[in-house]
């Protein structure tokens, strides 16, 4: 070699040597600054889920939350782990587990990749109000903002929310509302906050902040899509100039012709949210019709869903009632029957939409429409307070218009054949609750309850239980309810909502969820792919819809809402797995209780 070349190796040499000891004096990668964890669980206010996770944080603003992805990020990426990541509040009101990153113990099967680092976003200090333009009537708010602030709000500015757009229940989140898929009432009109929707901003999977309009495709699929693709912060909504609202009751009506008596409501007002009782065989009906501003406004306003605070305390009572699987001890029937069932109508389908100033029930009114929108029960509902130390069985799907009126009639056979099944069963009645049905439209909205229908129609089975019982029996006479959910899903193809429900109404092995989306279902997988390729907003039961996947079916799995009974082993105790005796719906089993122990009883 000659000296020239020997001279450039060696020069070659040395500043590979120099470069690699430079490389060794580097500072290591920073350690990734984590906001405060305010603990590592938050759970439902129905009590059905607890979602655990590594860190809980409450971030207060966009560029907080951006931060604190960016930082778990790169903590996840150092411990060789795959980061997930669910936004919710501190007690929220869910009976899915949507809201939570990790895998829930109840689902059977083992975790999918057990290198996980799981965080929950609470949004609980998101709450104010950003921007407003007087001019347009728009306001820019945080997403953890409440119904009932949202409305209060609105009237300290000088606006008015959208008649219909609104659920009745003021306690909710207005993006966990939106992404759920919750809707208020409007056939063929606004009828859910995505309606009034102009953009949003949120968050992605690598801490970016991003906003999005209404109509485009992620505004698509954050309207329903639980956040998958990331998680909204702030919301841009249109209201209108001061309104005033007519509320039309029609009280407590015989339900002989429910679908008749609806057409010709609608035709009044579309925005119009129905309480039915087969059972007892009445509904009360309640409409909300804008009126010009000249109409003076009084002094009602909406207390459908009242605080039970000062209440006498039922909680014992109401738990004793749901034990009696037998009823043994607490019939409804003769003179239980004439005590028991007016109280449970008062209770329940005898509710009226708002009160007055001096508490004094409301049928017929003039009332600011913010005033009117939506009630709070705080922490003394029927669900969550200690007067029936109860919580609610909420089943939650929309049907097409065209198949009401089969569908009402399917109920009330399971109510003619299943609930007052002998001669000992006719005075039988289901405890606190009702059938809401509320109505809406075609959405273009990926994973929307009303994607691509025709004339939605939101049909919900809401019935309170003691939560001292949840884990031994079913409700009384849950067999009607869980009949009704599963009919509701098969047989009439309802789409869930994603908020209510249970884990068994999204895997059921023979009704897909996934199925009910044929044209946006893969729209959304190629957004997945997109914005969150590493599935960090995903959620464990979003994978089983996905893979069309079921959960498997375990002892006692109906009790626990994981299963529809297949076998008597699924029931609990004292419960048979049992076909339905209703005519066209003999497919159908649920847990009854089972009489061959109660030989004495006649009906064994």
């Amino acid at each position: 070699m000659a000296c020239g070349q020997q001279r450039a190796a060696l020069a070659l040499l040395f500043v590979a040597v120099l470069q690699a000891s430079l490389c060794s004096l580097q500072p290591a990668a920073a350690a990734p600054v984590l906001p405060q964890s305010v603990g590592t669980s938050y759970q439902a206010a129905y009590h059905y889920v607890k979602c655990e996770a590594d860190y809980v944080i409450e971030p207060a603003s966009t560029q907080e939350l951006a931060d604190a992805i960016k930082a778990y990020k790169q903590l996840a990426e150092e411990q060789g782990a795959q980061l997930k990541v669910r936004v919710s509040r501190r007690l929220f009101h869910s009976t899915t587990s949507f809201v939570c990153p990790a895998q829930l113990k109840s689902y059977a099967g083992p975790e999918s990749n057990p290198k996980v680092l799981s965080v929950g976003v609470i949004q609980d200090r998101m709450n104010y109000t950003i921007s407003t333009d007087p001019a347009k009537f728009t306001m820019r708010i945080a997403a953890g903002m409440k119904l009932r602030e949202f409305t209060a709000e609105a009237t300290r500015v000088g606006m008015s929310v959208q008649v219909g757009s609104l659920p009745a229940y003021a306690g909710l989140t207005m993006a966990g509302v939106m992404s759920a898929s919750g809707h208020g009432s409007g056939d063929n009109a606004t009828s859910n906050i995505c309606d009034t929707l102009l953009s949003v901003t949120w968050v992605d999977a690598n801490g970016n902040v991003r906003s999005s309009s209404r109509d485009s495709e992620e505004g698509k699929l954050f309207c329903g899509g639980m956040g998958l693709i990331g998680i909204i912060t702030e919301l841009e909504i249109q209201l209108t100039p001061p309104s005033h609202t007519k509320l039309i009751t029609r009280y407590l009506a015989n339900d002989t012709d429910i679908v008749g008596d609806i057409a010709k409501m609608l035709k009044v007002s579309p925005h119009m949210l129905v309480f039915w009782r087969p059972d007892m065989r009445l509904y009360s009906a309640f409409l909300l019709k804008p009126v010009s501003t000249s109409v003076p406004a009084g002094d009602a306003h909406m207390t459908l869903l009242p605080s039970y605070k000062g209440r006498t305390n039922m909680a014992h009572l109401f738990r004793v009632i749901q034990d009696d699987i037998f009823d043994d001890t607490m019939r409804y029937s003769g003179i239980q029957e004439s005590v028991m069932c007016p109280t449970v109508a008062a209770n329940s389908v005898g509710k009226t939409w708002a009160s007055d100033s001096k508490g004094e029930d409301v049928l017929f009114a003039v009332g600011k429409t913010n005033d009117l929108a939506a009630s709070e029960c705080w922490d003394d509902c029927a669900w969550n307070g200690p007067s029936y130390n109860g919580t609610a069985e909420d089943v939650h799907l929309s049907i097409e218009w065209d198949d009401l009126q089969d569908w009402t009639t399917d109920i009330k056979n399971m109510f003619k054949y299943d609930l007052w099944e002998t001669k000992f069963d006719q005075g039988r009645c289901l405890g606190p609750g009702y059938i809401w049905l509320r109505f809406g439209h075609g959405s273009p909205d990926y994973l929307s309850m009303s994607y691509d229908m025709k004339r939605p129609v939101y049909i919900q089975s809401t019935w309170l239980k003691s939560r001292s019982s949840m884990d031994k029996f079913p409700m009384r006479y849950g067999f009607i309810t869980d009949l009704l959910e599963e009919v509701s899903l098969c047989k009439y193809k309802g789409r869930p909502h994603w908020g209510k429900n249970f884990a068994r109404t999204f895997t059921h092995p023979e009704c897909s969820i996934r199925d009910r989306y044929p044209r946006s279902f893969d729209k959304v997988l190629a957004l997945q792919d997109k914005h969150d390729p590493q599935r960090m907003f995903e959620p464990e039961l979003w994978q089983h819809i996905r893979l069309q996947e079921p959960l498997k079916p375990y002892p006692r799995c109906a009790l626990d809402k994981t299963c529809y009974c297949q076998e008597d082993i699924h029931c609990p105790e004292q419960h048979r797995c049992i076909a339905s005796l209703a005519p066209g719906l003999e497919s159908y089993k649920v847990c009854k209780p089972d009489w061959r122990l109660q030989p004495q009883s006649g009906r064994a």
